[in-house]
């Protein structure tokens, strides 16, 4: 490893930093559990986008509603593994090395059917 030269990719980090983040979402899931909230919906789905007029398959999405306190909660978990690169008709996949991670929570309101979202620092 000289000085300037190309360093090749740590594989090793990449799948270590993708398997913290799935232990942090699931130690979110013990800590409402532990608060006494009822998984109410527990469902892994894939996730698409289109190229032109073809789906591709980029990632799964993670939904867990759950009620605590009488409040409706829904906490979303989305895994992108490809991105699209390129414009117009030179569009393509390309994988990632680490995993893009999303996690959103909603809560919803009483009388109401909107979600709002809530900082997860505040839940707890």
């Amino acid at each position: 490893m000289g000085a300037g030269g190309k360093k090749p990719p740590m594989k090793e980090i990449d799948e270590t930093r993708a398997a913290g983040r799935d232990e942090a979402f699931e130690n979110i899931i013990n800590r409402v559990k532990a608060a006494g909230a009822e998984i109410v919906l527990d469902e892994i789905s894939p996730l698409y986008t289109e190229i032109g007029n073809q789906e591709f398959e980029i990632g799964s999405e993670r939904i867990v509603q759950f009620n605590l306190a009488r409040l409706d909660f829904k906490l979303s978990r989305r895994v992108e593994n490809q991105s699209i690169q390129g414009e117009g008709h030179q569009k393509h996949l390309t994988a990632l090395t680490t995993p893009r991670i999303k996690l959103t929570l909603r809560r919803k309101p009483d009388n109401t059917q909107d979600w709002q979202v809530v900082d997860l620092e505040d839940m707890f």
